[in-house]
């Protein structure tokens, strides 16, 4: 039986989604213990730029699924993993945000 490879752009979308919500989960997280300012700089930062990189990466995603039909489920799980990021940068946003907003 012969074996179907991942394509190597499914993969990288993966990991990059799930880099981009590591790092900005351990930028939350250092700001909810220290309060720094700077995290919130640095948070917005990151927020821009991995917008930016992911979004260049899903629109090369959905190029190559038009393609490539043939693995549109690997391709798929990948384009999910990166939209999935979206919600939960949003989640972040509030977390940070909300107490600005009661003050």
């Amino acid at each position: 039986m012969k074996e179907i490879k991942e394509p190597q752009m499914t993969y990288v979308g993966r990991k990059l989604a799930y880099h981009s919500a590591f790092f900005g989960t351990i930028i939350l997280v250092a700001y909810l213990i220290s309060h720094a300012n700077f995290l919130i700089v640095l948070g917005l930062m990151y927020l821009l730029s991995a917008f930016v990189i992911n979004g260049i990466f899903l629109f090369a995603l959905l190029v190559e699924l038009m393609y490539k039909t043939a693995q549109w489920r690997a391709y798929m799980i990948a384009i999910l993993s990166m939209l999935l990021n979206i919600p939960l940068s949003l989640f972040y946003f509030f977390i940070v945000s909300h107490p600005l907003f009661l003050s």
